[in-house]
Parts: C-alpha cells; structure tokens; sequence
C-alpha cells in the first residue's frame, strides 16, 4: 500500500470517526430552569379555584340579562317533576347582579377560609351544599327559589363548626374569625325579610354543620 492509498484511508476514517462524534456538552455555565414551589403552586390554585367557580353563575347572570332581559332564570320548584333540574341548576341563577354580587362576596372569603385549611374539606362542603341543599330544599321548601346563598350558608356552617370540632389552631382561628367577623349572618337565617328565602340559608347552615362532622378526624388520624 503506498502512501496516497494510506493517506486517502485515513482521511476516510476520520470523515467517519467526526459523523459519529457526539454533540458538544452543554457548557457547565447552563443553569437549568427554575421551577416554582410547590406550595407557591397550591396557593395559587386555591386562590383560583373559587374564581372559577364564581364564574358560572357570573356567566349565566351576564347572559340571561344582556339576551333574556332577566328573563332566563333556573329556580327550584320544590316537590315537582319540572323543578327537578333546579337541584342542580338554580345556584347559579340569580335575580340580578346585586343578588350576585351578595353572594359572591361571601362565596370567595368562605371558600378562601376553607381552602386554607384543607382542600379535601372544601370540595366535601361544596357538593353537600349544593346538591345536598338542593335535594333537601326541593323535598322541604315552601316555595321555588334559586341562587348561591345556600350554598355560601353550608360553608358559613362548616366554618363556625369546624375549629370546635378538631380543637386545633388553625381551625380554631379560623372559627373565631369568622364568628367574630361575619356573625351577621346568622340574622339572615330567621324571616327577618319577606323577598330572601331564609329558610335556604337555615338548610344550608345544618348542612355545613352535618359537613364538618363529615370531615371531621379525631386527632393523631391522617387527613
């Protein structure tokens, strides 16, 4: 072999040996991306989740008055085959935004309360309320009604209940506050005035009630 064939079979095998080379490392200066914390991420879900829910009957109420002149609303009728889908349906429907706007109030900050505590908590009183509130309102209401206050009601319930139960700190505190903060809304359980159905609210406050000693856990057991 002479040495234009070695030479030619060398720049062969080099051609070769720089196709299979692998890429360049990252240079060591890279820093991989951050990501945020966990618990900045579960906070920020539960600040959200309430709005999200609010957000129903907020599109609802905005639909019904820009296209229906508050004429598209879903009421419970109690004790009827047609009154049925308002079980479901009639906490999102409201009589106009300051109705709305009353329970969106109460809605955020006891949702925020709860969530505070407990997520797990919060999802529980949530579906007692409504579906419970809705079940029990349509075998026992006098009269159809719809709207958010039951529901808001079944976590002013769970809320006063709550830190009596368990006996902890943070739940405790969280009684206190509300008792001391938002006792007013005890007032809205008796007929007090002829245009609310307070007889929604004293359901939902049973229900919140029956929903803390749902959750409830004695202490030393996992929640």
């Amino acid at each position: 072999m002479d040495d234009a064939d070695l030479q030619a079979k060398l720049k062969k095998l080099e051609a070769e040996l720089n196709t299979a080379a692998p890429p360049a490392a990252r240079p060591a200066t890279d820093k991989p991306a951050s990501t945020p914390q966990p618990w900045v991420q579960r906070l920020k879900g539960n600040a959200l989740l309430p709005v999200y829910l609010v957000a129903i009957p907020w599109a609802q109420e905005i639909i019904d008055q820009v296209m229906f002149g508050g004429r598209w609303n879903l009421p419970l009728h109690p004790r009827s085959l047609e009154g049925i889908p308002g079980i479901f349906l009639s906490a999102i429907s409201h009589s106009g935004f300051a109705h709305l706007i009353g329970n969106t109030i109460g809605f955020l900050i006891f949702s925020w309360l709860i969530l505070a505590k407990s997520r797990r908590d919060y999802w529980i009183t949530l579906l007692v309320g409504w579906l419970g509130g809705g079940v029990v309102a349509w075998l026992l209401g006098p009269n159809s009604v719809h709207g958010l206050s039951g529901v808001v009601y079944t976590l002013f319930g769970y809320l006063l209940c709550i830190g009596w139960l368990e006996r902890r700190v943070v739940p405790l505190l969280i009684s206190m506050f509300v008792l001391i903060n938002y006792s007013y809304f005890i007032f809205g359980m008796f007929p007090t005035q002829p245009m609310v159905a307070w007889w929604g609210h004293l359901f939902g406050f049973v229900l919140g009630i029956v929903a803390a000693y749902g959750v409830y856990q004695e202490p030393g057991k996992k929640g």
